[in-house]
């Protein structure tokens, strides 16, 4: 799937990552996103997921426990201590396992979701994310920042109240 350029300014529709190894599951998330007012960017591993986090800044993650090249917790607390990936609001993708769901909530998911996917229980925890202020789509705030080279700049990050 084509990454999505980066917006430095506001953006009329939300985007969503979904990071998952699976086509299959990565296509049916899309799907229902799309219908649900999302643009959506899939990948299949933790590297391009954190790409992907630099270049776009999503609203929403859904990152699987299995992507290859990263332990989901260890790629959660990579992507929160991204300027770009910190405020987005990250769903982490379960098998049904309480150990790993328990590890990806204190690692920083928000929320979780169980496969295979289901509209209504998707939509809801969207509702839910959205009235505990976890996803706000829509207008980022530009922020002066410092980057490698120890000089200034303006770029986007999060999410403007």
């Amino acid at each position: 799937m084509a990454a999505i350029p980066a917006d430095h300014g506001e953006r009329a529709v939300a985007t969503c990552l979904i990071a998952d190894q699976s086509a299959p599951v990565r296509k049916a998330a899309k799907f229902l996103l799309e219908s649900l007012g999302f643009e959506v960017v899939g990948v299949r591993d933790g590297e391009e997921a954190l790409r992907t986090v630099r270049s776009v800044a999503p609203d929403l993650i859904l990152l699987d426990a299995r992507l290859p090249g990263f332990e989901a917790a260890a790629l959660i607390d990579e992507i929160r201590s991204l300027p770009e990936g910190a405020p987005a609001c990250i769903f982490f993708i379960a098998d049904g396992g309480p150990a790993g769901v328990r590890a990806a909530m204190e690692a920083g998911a928000d929320d979780f979701l169980i496969k295979p996917f289901d509209r209504e229980l998707l939509s809801f925890k969207l509702e839910q994310a959205r009235a505990r202020g976890c996803l706000r789509e829509g207008k980022r705030a530009m922020k002066l920042v410092q980057d490698n080279s120890h000089s200034w700049r303006f770029r986007a990050f999060g999410k403007a109240i």
